[in-house]
């Protein structure tokens, strides 16, 4: 299993992935211009290819190909946790809506509701399912792509 995050220093980068990005990257990083190397989007890639995320250009979570590119994406290799019992949850996703409060979360408080997700909260419960991350450590919705970078 792997961890892709969508890198903002690229000329594909949009200006919502760079408010992303700025957004949820720490506050050394908005003054010092940092947050350029950071990311605006993660998707979790499982070993046969297809990656499971949710994102708003298509407003559900989706299981597709993920085509790998490193101009524009960081890769973690995450193997030996459960990628079996991960995958079986992730399926039981697809469909769900993308979560606009909980990423206005960030903004407001702590929101978390798994009728909808967006793609870092998404992908860290997935590693949670997995085994990387403990349950009850981490609340996915307060965990932007850069903070599940660090982590």
């Amino acid at each position: 299993m792997i961890v892709a995050f969508y890198k903002v220093d690229h000329s594909g980068a949009t200006l919502v992935d760079k408010a992303i990005a700025w957004w949820t990257s720490g506050f050394k990083a908005k003054f010092n211009g940092e947050w350029k190397k950071s990311y605006s989007h993660t998707e979790i890639v499982f070993s046969d290819g297809v990656m499971i995320s949710c994102s708003p250009r298509e407003g559900e979570v989706r299981a597709k190909k993920h085509t790998e590119n490193k101009a524009h994406w960081d890769y973690l290799d995450l193997s030996g946790l459960d990628e079996e019992t991960a995958r079986a949850f992730a399926d039981t996703q697809v469909g769900k809506k993308y979560d606009w409060l909980g990423v206005a979360g960030f903004v407001i408080g702590v929101r978390e509701n798994e009728k909808r997700w967006f793609c870092s909260e998404l992908s860290t419960r997935v590693l949670q399912i997995g085994g990387c991350i403990k349950l009850g450590d981490i609340t996915p919705a307060r965990v932007s792509p850069n903070r599940l970078y660090k982590l």
